[in-house]
């Protein structure tokens, strides 16, 4: 479990999750279904073999050059990462609720410290009840009033979203969509031993509340309530979110703790860090290679304990080094007993063989699927490009964008198989969120011939490339407004460097949307640069004006996939210059209201207009994994649960 929780942590690892397809990372997870080859939901499980309780196991760190930097549940806004949650904070501390275990969108209650809650009869009152053996390492139980310290600290340390220090958790109340998110949107709590009650502004979708917004909530000890390495302890746990002294009573908790929480070289050495109700406690961290080695908390109370002695995270600083390791084979001291394997070797999907083409069978590996992200992939285009910003804000010219992008060539082509279509706004995959048939009936498809009929039909003479209106204006069967007679359908797209998939799948693309009459210019750059480029048009940022199209991330979910801090007018992470009121007034709907009606609506909606994604495939990571081990129990949103790993008898 990794990124399912709030919107920026959900943004960062949405980034990830398209760059990270370009490098050939992912993470495992085992998940049933069909064995059809456009969407290879289906995998062969590593073992079904009894358990064997002990052992160690070598992991590979996933992606080759990353590692964990944060271990402190309460980050930056920089620290956010999947690194930094689930492949390690959450093996220590839990959420208060979490999501997504084995491909299943939905909250597992048996994962975390807190029951299943109960809502007063207006629906404005959440009360969570605190599970009686849940408790931390250091004897005390996980009540109510660690939960409110970690909203006091959220309270105060909100800051301003991009600015550095800033919370990672906090987004700004949406005026647009007229919701207010934590803890703008709450107006009292009362929290006990047992319990903790929470009053909300408005009724909320009571589902988006829980799964959406509680899931990122980490409960802390009160043992964490100090300001400095003596101990001196402070007042930041034990007052309101309401308390006149509460931002000078937790500024200097969070100055302590942030500092303490990116210090790598005392992670298993400091004591705050040892107190966990998580059920796996730090043994080691290498400071230098940000390699690290757990073992189970023999203090743990919560459910599914460990079988495994001991998990090394091991890193690699790049692909091939992790190759030639996996190569090695997989019972040598120091073997890996998972690991990724790297485009170019991987064996072509087969649905009905999963090991067919294995080039690691005689090394003693197995080939599992990664994750099923709870994802949309896109390249993003800027409505407020100076140059072509007028032609992104026209739907038949994104929806011509979107025919001429042929997902399953990519994913059967240079993905080999590994991968399923983003099919619109809400993910079609895993099995779980609410798709209409409006949405279904508008999944992106392939379809060249209408996007050439669509350019024509809109005043364009498509006999070159780039094609020339030839027909200004705003008519049914004209170019649009700001588009001129005699402008050229052109753009430029970038995209991250040294990725050779990558390239074969785009220039496919540009050659299919030069046959109607689009000429796509592609730009390779560092994803650095990249970074630095994705910038909103204002008059602050001008250099947000001059790109047009970035390839650069898709977007993981959380529980609910709506896109209340994507794609609503001023939200923290729309950087497209979109902005539809009737939109807006959709998103808002699905945070506040559990009528299904709410999500078909809005999907409905957002197929009709032009959206700023042009939908790309997901891509599916293939693991090595021993032919020994067993290694089920991941979530869909990129993290690890080695409680559930085990070898076999």
């Amino acid at each position: 479990m990794a990124v399912r929780n709030t919107r920026k942590i959900v943004a960062m690892a949405g980034v990830l999750a398209v760059l990270a397809s370009a490098a050939a990372c992912g993470s495992s997870k085992k998940s049933g279904g069909n064995n059809n080859a456009t969407n290879p939901v289906s995998t062969a499980s590593s073992s079904s073999a009894p358990a064997k309780q002990g052992g160690t196991a070598n992991v590979a760190e996933w992606p080759p050059g990353s590692s964990p930097t944060a271990i402190w549940p309460f980050m930056t806004s920089d620290q956010l990462s999947t690194q930094n949650a689930g492949q390690f904070q959450y093996y220590f501390y839990r959420p208060l609720y979490f999501v997504g275990l084995n491909d299943k969108l939905a909250v597992n209650y048996d994962m975390g410290p807190a029951d299943q809650p109960t809502w007063s009869s207006d629906g404005l009152t959440i009360t969570i009840p605190m599970k009686s053996t849940w408790g931390w390492s250091n004897g005390e139980k996980v009540t109510g009033q660690d939960v409110q310290f970690w909203l006091n600290m959220l309270k105060s340390e909100e800051g301003k979203p991009g600015q550095a220090g800033a919370s990672g958790y906090y987004s700004p109340p949406n005026q647009a969509a007229g919701v207010n998110y934590l803890p703008d949107n709450i107006k009292s709590t009362t929290a006990t031993d047992s319990s903790i009650s929470i009053t909300f502004d408005q009724k909320y979708n009571q589902e988006y509340i829980v799964g959406n917004a509680l899931s990122t909530v980490t409960p802390m000890p009160l043992a964490w309530d100090v300001t400095d390495a003596k101990g001196t302890k402070g007042k930041c746990s034990t007052d309101t979110l309401t308390s006149p002294t509460l931002q000078a009573d937790c500024d200097a908790v969070f100055k302590y703790l942030n500092t303490a929480g990116k210090d790598v070289k005392s992670f298993a050495t400091n004591p705050l860090w040892q107190i966990s109700d998580g059920p796996w406690s730090l043994k080691e961290f290498n400071a230098t290679s940000g390699g690290f080695s757990i073992v189970p908390n023999t203090k743990f109370t919560g459910e599914h304990k460990p079988y495994l002695d001991q998990v090394n995270f091991v890193p690699f600083q790049s692909q091939d080094a992790e190759w030639t390791a996996l190569k090695a084979g997989s019972t040598g001291a120091n073997a890996l007993q998972i690991g990724v394997f790297p485009n170019a070797d991987t064996p072509p999907y087969n649905g009905n063989d999963l090991q067919a083409g294995n080039p690691l069978a005689s090394a003693g590996y197995n080939v599992e699927k990664g994750s099923l992200l709870d994802s949309i992939d896109y390249y993003q285009v800027n409505d407020g490009s100076k140059a072509h910003g007028n032609l992104f804000k026209q739907s038949y010219f994104t929806k011509a964008l979107q025919d001429e992008m042929d997902q399953q060539s990519a994913i059967t082509g240079p993905y080999k198989g590994w991968g399923y279509p983003t099919t619109g706004i809400v993910p079609g995959y895993p099995d779980g969120n609410p798709l209409s048939p409006a949405a279904k009936a508008a999944a992106a498809k392939y379809d060249p011939a209408e996007a050439k009929t669509l350019m024509q039909q809109h005043g364009w003479d498509v006999s070159t490339t780039p094609a020339t209106c030839t027909s200004p204006g705003t008519g049914a069967n004209q170019c649009g407004a700001g588009i001129k007679a005699g402008d050229k359908a052109e753009f430029t797209l970038e995209y991250p460097s040294a990725h050779p998939a990558m390239d074969t799948m785009l220039a496919a693309y540009k050659q299919a949307a030069a046959g109607a009459g689009i000429a796509v210019n592609t730009v390779t750059k560092t994803q650095n640069t990249l970074s630095g480029e994705l910038v909103g048009c204002s008059t602050s940022t001008p250099a947000g004006c001059n790109w047009d199209a970035i390839l650069y991330g898709g977007w993981v979910f959380s529980l609910l996939p709506t896109t209340d801090s994507l794609l609503t007018t001023g939200a923290g992470s729309n950087i497209f210059g979109f902005s539809d009121p009737t939109f807006d007034g959709k998103v808002a709907a699905t945070i506040k209201s559990s009528d299904p009606q709410a999500w078909y609506d809005y999907e409905s909606y957002a197929a009709s207009i032009s959206l700023p994604l042009i939908f790309m495939m997901d891509q599916i990571w293939p693991w090595a994994v021993a032919s020994n081990f067993h290694d089920s129990g991941q979530d869909a949103f990129q993290g690890f649960e080695p409680e559930f790993w085990y070898y076999t008898k």
